[in-house]
Protein backbone atom coordinates (compact mmCIF):
# COMPACT_ATOMS: atom_id res chain seq x y z
CA UNK A 1 0.00 0.00 0.00
CA UNK A 2 1.21 3.83 -0.80
CA UNK A 3 2.73 5.66 2.02
CA UNK A 4 4.81 8.52 2.82
CA UNK A 5 8.08 7.06 3.01
CA UNK A 6 7.52 5.23 -0.39
CA UNK A 7 5.76 7.80 -2.12
CA UNK A 8 6.82 11.74 -1.00
CA UNK A 9 5.27 13.80 -3.60
CA UNK A 10 1.82 11.97 -3.95
CA UNK A 11 0.77 13.11 -0.45
CA UNK A 12 -0.23 16.78 0.10
CA UNK A 13 0.58 19.11 2.59
CA UNK A 14 0.55 15.76 4.88
CA UNK A 15 -2.97 15.21 4.31
CA UNK A 16 -4.00 11.58 4.09
CA UNK A 17 -5.11 10.87 0.80
CA UNK A 18 -2.54 10.67 -2.85
CA UNK A 19 -2.77 12.40 -5.81
CA UNK A 20 -0.94 10.94 -9.36
CA UNK A 21 2.47 12.18 -9.62
CA UNK A 22 6.18 11.85 -7.85
CA UNK A 23 7.20 7.86 -7.69
CA UNK A 24 3.58 6.41 -7.97
CA UNK A 25 1.44 6.89 -11.17
CA UNK A 26 -2.14 7.09 -11.59
CA UNK A 27 -1.95 3.13 -12.89
CA UNK A 28 -0.48 2.51 -10.09
CA UNK A 29 -2.64 3.84 -7.34
CA UNK A 30 -5.61 2.65 -9.32
CA UNK A 31 -3.96 -0.66 -8.97
CA UNK A 32 -4.08 -0.37 -4.94
CA UNK A 33 -8.08 0.60 -6.07
CA UNK A 34 -8.07 -2.63 -7.59
CA UNK A 35 -6.33 -4.69 -4.55
CA UNK A 36 -8.68 -2.82 -2.40
CA UNK A 37 -6.32 -0.46 -0.52
CA UNK A 38 -7.14 2.52 -1.75
CA UNK A 39 -10.71 3.83 -2.85
CA UNK A 40 -11.03 6.82 -5.85
CA UNK A 41 -12.28 9.66 -5.23
CA UNK A 42 -12.36 11.54 -8.73
CA UNK A 43 -8.58 12.47 -9.02
CA UNK A 44 -7.88 11.75 -5.24
CA UNK A 45 -7.20 8.51 -3.78
CA UNK A 46 -8.16 7.92 0.08
CA UNK A 47 -6.62 4.83 2.46
CA UNK A 48 -10.26 3.00 3.17
CA UNK A 49 -9.68 3.79 7.01
CA UNK A 50 -10.04 7.40 6.67
CA UNK A 51 -13.31 9.12 7.14
CA UNK A 52 -13.79 10.94 4.64
CA UNK A 53 -15.12 14.27 6.28
CA UNK A 54 -16.14 17.58 5.53
CA UNK A 55 -13.22 18.73 5.77
CA UNK A 56 -10.75 15.85 4.33
CA UNK A 57 -13.37 16.71 0.99
CA UNK A 58 -12.52 20.06 0.98
CA UNK A 59 -9.12 19.22 0.76
CA UNK A 60 -9.08 16.79 -1.47
CA UNK A 61 -10.63 19.33 -3.93
CA UNK A 62 -8.79 22.35 -2.87
CA UNK A 63 -5.38 20.32 -4.14
CA UNK A 64 -5.96 19.93 -7.09
CA UNK A 65 -5.67 23.93 -7.75
CA UNK A 66 -4.48 25.42 -4.93
CA UNK A 67 -5.71 28.86 -5.63
CA UNK A 68 -7.23 30.47 -2.40
CA UNK A 69 -9.15 32.82 -4.33
CA UNK A 70 -11.55 29.98 -5.62
CA UNK A 71 -14.19 28.47 -3.45
CA UNK A 72 -15.90 25.04 -4.22
CA UNK A 73 -19.12 25.71 -4.38
CA UNK A 74 -22.34 24.51 -6.48
CA UNK A 75 -22.62 20.69 -6.52
CA UNK A 76 -19.16 19.97 -5.53
CA UNK A 77 -20.26 22.16 -2.07
CA UNK A 78 -23.21 19.94 -2.05
CA UNK A 79 -20.63 16.76 -1.91
CA UNK A 80 -18.20 18.26 0.66
CA UNK A 81 -21.21 19.09 3.13
CA UNK A 82 -22.50 15.58 2.41
CA UNK A 83 -25.80 15.95 0.81
CA UNK A 84 -24.81 14.44 -2.84
CA UNK A 85 -22.42 12.16 -4.85
CA UNK A 86 -19.43 13.87 -6.20
CA UNK A 87 -19.52 15.59 -9.57
CA UNK A 88 -17.45 14.36 -12.23
CA UNK A 89 -16.45 17.69 -13.05
CA UNK A 90 -15.42 20.27 -9.83
CA UNK A 91 -17.49 23.38 -9.49
CA UNK A 92 -16.52 26.51 -8.36
CA UNK A 93 -16.76 29.91 -8.37
CA UNK A 94 -14.96 33.79 -7.11
CA UNK A 95 -15.74 37.11 -5.73
CA UNK A 96 -16.49 39.58 -7.93
CA UNK A 97 -14.43 41.34 -5.87
CA UNK A 98 -11.12 39.29 -6.45
CA UNK A 99 -11.09 40.86 -10.44
CA UNK A 100 -9.56 37.75 -11.27
CA UNK A 101 -9.34 38.46 -15.79
CA UNK A 102 -11.77 36.03 -17.82
CA UNK A 103 -8.44 33.93 -19.07
CA UNK A 104 -7.70 32.74 -15.17
CA UNK A 105 -11.41 31.98 -14.92
CA UNK A 106 -11.52 29.92 -17.22
CA UNK A 107 -8.60 27.94 -16.28
CA UNK A 108 -9.90 27.52 -13.19
CA UNK A 109 -13.55 26.75 -14.48
CA UNK A 110 -14.88 28.99 -12.02
CA UNK A 111 -17.77 31.42 -12.12
CA UNK A 112 -17.83 35.18 -11.10
CA UNK A 113 -20.41 35.59 -8.29
CA UNK A 114 -21.50 37.84 -5.48
CA UNK A 115 -20.66 36.81 -2.48
CA UNK A 116 -20.36 38.22 1.27
CA UNK A 117 -17.43 36.89 3.61
CA UNK A 118 -20.60 35.00 5.67
CA UNK A 119 -21.38 32.78 3.03
CA UNK A 120 -17.95 31.65 2.83
CA UNK A 121 -16.60 28.44 5.26
CA UNK A 122 -12.95 28.10 5.89
CA UNK A 123 -12.38 24.23 5.65
CA UNK A 124 -8.51 24.03 6.23
CA UNK A 125 -6.97 26.45 3.79
CA UNK A 126 -10.29 25.73 1.43
CA UNK A 127 -13.11 27.92 0.71
CA UNK A 128 -16.13 26.54 0.44
CA UNK A 129 -19.60 28.06 -0.02
CA UNK A 130 -21.53 28.13 3.10
CA UNK A 131 -23.96 25.78 3.68
CA UNK A 132 -26.77 28.06 3.04
CA UNK A 133 -25.31 29.80 0.23
CA UNK A 134 -24.83 26.64 -1.59
CA UNK A 135 -28.45 25.94 -1.07
CA UNK A 136 -29.48 28.96 -2.56
CA UNK A 137 -27.00 28.71 -5.52
CA UNK A 138 -28.46 25.25 -6.69
CA UNK A 139 -31.74 26.02 -6.12
CA UNK A 140 -31.42 29.27 -8.44
CA UNK A 141 -29.96 27.22 -11.17
CA UNK A 142 -31.40 24.26 -13.27
CA UNK A 143 -29.06 21.08 -13.32
CA UNK A 144 -26.70 21.75 -16.60
CA UNK A 145 -27.33 19.57 -19.99
CA UNK A 146 -24.36 18.01 -19.80
CA UNK A 147 -24.42 17.05 -16.04
CA UNK A 148 -24.35 12.96 -14.82
CA UNK A 149 -27.32 11.72 -13.71
CA UNK A 150 -26.53 11.43 -10.50
CA UNK A 151 -26.47 15.27 -10.11
CA UNK A 152 -29.35 15.81 -12.05
CA UNK A 153 -31.79 15.38 -8.87
CA UNK A 154 -31.20 18.56 -7.57
CA UNK A 155 -34.36 18.37 -5.21
CA UNK A 156 -33.12 15.32 -3.75
CA UNK A 157 -30.38 17.58 -2.74
CA UNK A 158 -31.83 20.40 -1.39
CA UNK A 159 -34.15 17.97 0.40
CA UNK A 160 -30.72 16.44 1.79
CA UNK A 161 -29.01 19.59 2.83
CA UNK A 162 -31.98 21.59 3.82
CA UNK A 163 -32.83 18.62 6.49
CA UNK A 164 -29.28 18.68 7.75
CA UNK A 165 -29.10 22.17 8.44
CA UNK A 166 -32.65 21.94 9.77
CA UNK A 167 -33.84 24.93 8.00
CA UNK A 168 -37.40 26.25 8.36
CA UNK A 169 -39.73 28.91 5.91
CA UNK A 170 -38.87 31.88 8.30
CA UNK A 171 -34.93 30.41 7.15
CA UNK A 172 -35.62 30.00 4.06
CA UNK A 173 -37.12 33.88 3.36
CA UNK A 174 -34.34 35.38 5.29
CA UNK A 175 -32.05 33.92 3.36
CA UNK A 176 -33.76 35.30 0.25
CA UNK A 177 -34.18 38.29 2.00
CA UNK A 178 -30.37 39.10 1.82
CA UNK A 179 -30.69 40.17 -1.54
CA UNK A 180 -34.62 41.24 -2.46
CA UNK A 181 -32.60 41.48 -6.15
CA UNK A 182 -31.22 38.21 -6.72
CA UNK A 183 -32.02 36.28 -10.02
CA UNK A 184 -34.17 33.78 -10.13
CA UNK A 185 -35.68 34.02 -6.54
CA UNK A 186 -38.72 32.69 -7.43
CA UNK A 187 -37.87 29.62 -8.45
CA UNK A 188 -35.08 29.32 -5.32
CA UNK A 189 -38.04 30.17 -3.20
CA UNK A 190 -40.69 27.32 -4.58
CA UNK A 191 -37.31 24.44 -4.59
CA UNK A 192 -36.39 25.45 -0.83
CA UNK A 193 -39.69 25.35 0.32
CA UNK A 194 -40.38 22.13 -1.50
CA UNK A 195 -37.54 20.52 -0.01
CA UNK A 196 -38.76 21.24 3.21
CA UNK A 197 -39.70 17.94 4.89
CA UNK A 198 -43.68 17.19 5.13
CA UNK A 199 -44.69 19.54 2.19
CA UNK A 200 -47.14 19.39 0.25
CA UNK A 201 -46.56 20.48 -3.87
Amino acid sequence: MPNATESPHTRVHHKPFYLPGGRLSESELRAAVLDGELSAQGQVFLPLDVPLTARLRASMLGAQWRDHRVMVSDRSAAWVWGWAAQPSRVTTCVSITARIPSPDRRRLHAREVVIASDEVNNLGGVFVTSPERTLLDLARHSPDADADAADIDIDRILAAGVAAENLTVVDIERLLGRRPRLSYARLARRRLIGALPNTVS
